[in-house]
């Protein structure tokens, strides 16, 4: 059997592995809860699994010795937070490119991967043996949506050091990821995971409490002064996190903790506002308005304030002038 039934997992997973293992010339297989794999050839020989942990979690193991030197490269669509036990040789550890990381224990290692692609060159004999979590957005999301306020600042912690006992906790759930062994199911691995996330959330939580945050404050005053003033422009999400030299997820996380709603909400609603604003205030045409609040076809306005309104534009103006 194939990888059909991860196939149909989002893309953002499949980019987790897909890309590498396709470098390598690797089969994957579907055994024992996961995709499993082995490669014995003139570029490389090892072995590859990939276990899931729920629809944003997945665990990473690999075993590969290089024996050709070659240019590697791991892509992601999205920010999404890793943990790494590596366990390669001294001489040949695994190397984490430009992304800021953390040491935890040992040679276990926290970090924030950035969207993009990252490629390292591997010289001929090196050996990469590594166990990873990598955890997209959706889960920290998922977790916010369900416990709000209890979770603060738990994406962002990997970027930080832990608490020893949170670390060794850590050492452990990823010592228990081993390919072949018998009962790992995604649903064990899942509870090692939230268990694992539980205690560090706790952790995060007390320190975001003790220090006032007002970086986050003064992060979503500044989007705020940055929509009302591209009110006209493009508004996309990794457009403005580009111009403030931030993350999408770390945006995206600040602005939904300070603020209770969703950053791209909040943008259908600023727009939709001074778009009623427009068409009370003035006599411009449909099309005009459309543009002042970033729509470049009057149908794809006309369909967005419907939406948000219950009402066609027209309708609305005719109706707000009524009232008046």
């Amino acid at each position: 059997m194939t990888d059909h039934a991860i196939r149909s997992e989002s893309r953002e997973i499949q980019t987790l592995y897909r890309p590498q293992v396709e470098q390598l010339g690797m089969e994957l297989h579907y055994r024992s809860g996961g995709l499993e794999g082995q490669v014995d050839g003139d570029i490389c020989r090892g072995r590859f699994q990939a276990n899931l942990a729920g629809p944003y979690c997945l665990v990473i193991w690999h075993d590969i010795t290089f024996l050709r030197e070659m240019s590697f490269s791991e892509y992601a669509m999205t920010d999404y937070a890793c943990l790494t036990l590596d366990e390669s040789p001294v001489s040949n550890l695994v190397p984490y490119g430009v992304q800021p990381f953390t040491m935890q224990k040992g040679n276990m290692v926290s970090l924030i991967q950035q969207a993009g692609s990252v490629t390292n060159r591997i010289p001929a004999g090196s050996r990469s043996r590594t166990r990873s979590i990598c955890i997209l957005p959706g889960y920290f999301i998922e977790l916010e949506n369900q416990w709000p306020g209890q979770v603060r600042g738990l994406f962002d912690a990997f970027g930080r050091p832990w608490p020893s006992n949170i670390a060794q906790s850590a050492l452990t759930a990823l010592s228990t990821f081993t390919p072949g062994r018998p009962g790992q199911t995604e649903f064990l691995i899942k509870a090692h995971i939230d268990l694992l996330m539980a205690m560090l959330a706790q952790a995060s939580s007390a320190l975001v409490q003790s220090h006032e945050p007002s970086h986050d404050r003064d992060l979503v005053q500044q989007v705020k002064a940055h929509i009302q003033s591209h009110m006209d422009g493009d508004l996309s999400i990794d457009r403005i996190a580009q111009s403030l030299y931030l993350g999408r997820t770390r945006l995206c996380l600040a602005f939904r903790r300070q603020t209770g709603t969703s950053l791209a909400r909040y943008i259908r609603e600023q727009r939709m506002n001074q778009a009623r604003r427009l068409l009370s205030s003035t006599g411009e045409d449909i099309a005009w308005i459309g543009r002042q609040v970033g729509y470049m076809r009057p149908s794809s306005f006309s369909a967005a304030f419907t939406r948000e309104t219950g009402v066609a534009p027209i309708s609305w103006r005719k109706q707000s002038r009524r009232i008046e």
